[in-house]
């Protein structure tokens, strides 16, 4: 069995402790949800922009809002873009290229807006064009202020009543699966199921309510654990991926399949899913399932979101890395400025 306390000492950036803060920080952040005026009501649609960990609360607040939300995750906005939808702007650094431009142009077709940030170029942005913005706190990973950029809007919404769920009844579920994950003597189930997850390259399947979590699941894999993962929404991905099961064995011999189950997956999914499970055993196929856990399809999606965390976690420690540094990112954006 792994040393997991001689593992932490990795956690030079401390992700541990940000990852401990998660069910405070969504108490905190449900509670921002009143520095969304009022005076933005009745839109029709929504338009979320955001890249990286910024544009996923996009995606989660798409699963469960009773509104149309679209992601944008691009320079350009959709043609449809009117009077009518309430444009967001979400970027940690305030400094996001993609974000900034396609906010300025927004702002050309709406008033319904809003930001969330930390300050920088959005929040000057907003002051300027006297757009509420919500204050993020700083000093975070991007992909650990999820808390902040997420739940200030399913606060918002579900008092506006554009939400199927209660966003306030996540926080005692979260605690409870802290405590379940967090270090100890004793090795917990997040620990487990990266240990599984070790060495190979999992593919995360998700459906509906969970298909934001699984790509969720994707990048943090990717940015903490700094392996290679991928996802897929089901049911579409019977009709193409399946098909590539006909070589994985060979072309692709260290993937796993993790499905994410939650107890509200439409019965058709859910049989699909058994259906998988044979089709890849009798190909010699690994796969694990991954159930949520919560009383209705909000908790359960982000319980295991947060079980996520802790898996990506506890993999990059295996994989004898610190999982707070994204090097690759920061190489990227330092070329972009070059002329």
């Amino acid at each position: 069995m792994p040393n997991w306390k001689e593992l932490l000492s990795l956690d030079e950036g401390g992700m541990l402790q940000a990852l401990r803060q998660f069910p405070e920080q969504v108490e905190r952040a449900l509670g921002l949800a009143c520095r969304v005026p009022n005076g933005v009501q009745g839109f029709k649609n929504v338009v979320v922009l955001g890249m990286g960990g910024s544009a996923i609360a996009g995606d989660l607040l798409a699963s469960f809002s009773t509104l149309p939300v679209v992601t944008v995750r691009d320079y350009e906005l959709p043609p449809w873009l009117s009077g009518d939808t309430f444009l967001i702007a979400i970027s940690y650094s305030g400094e996001t290229e993609e974000t900034l431009v396609a906010f300025r142009e927004g702002l050309r077709r709406t008033r319904r807006a809003l930001a969330l940030t930390t300050g920088g170029a959005l929040a000057a942005l907003c002051e300027e064009e006297e757009i509420p913005w919500i204050p993020v706190p700083p000093g975070l990973q991007p992909r650990a202020a999820l808390a902040f950029l997420l739940f200030p809007l399913l606060g918002c919404f579900s008092r506006f009543g554009y939400v199927r769920g209660n966003p306030s009844s996540v926080v005692t579920i979260l605690r409870r699966l802290r405590d379940a994950c967090f270090p100890d003597e004793n090795e917990n189930v997040a620990q487990s199921v990266a240990k599984i997850l070790c060495g190979k390259v999992p593919v995360i399947y998700g459906a509906r309510t969970t298909a934001p979590v699984a790509y969720r699941w994707k990048t943090q894999i990717n940015e903490n654990a700094k392996q290679p993962a991928y996802w897929m929404e089901l049911p579409e991905l019977c009709h193409n991926e399946i098909v590539g099961y006909e070589l994985a064995g060979k072309v692709f011999p260290q993937g796993i399949v993790v499905f994410l189950r939650t107890s509200f997956d439409h019965p058709r999914v859910a049989k699909r899913v058994e259906i998988l499970k044979e089709v890849l055993s009798s190909r010699g196929l690994k796969f694990l399932e991954v159930w949520g856990e919560g009383e209705d399809a909000l908790s359960q999606a982000l319980w295991l979101l947060y079980f996520g965390d802790w898996v990506s976690f506890y993999l990059a420690l295996l994989n004898g890395v610190d999982p707070t540094p994204v090097r690759p990112i920061q190489e990227l954006k330092r070329m972009l400025k070059e002329p």
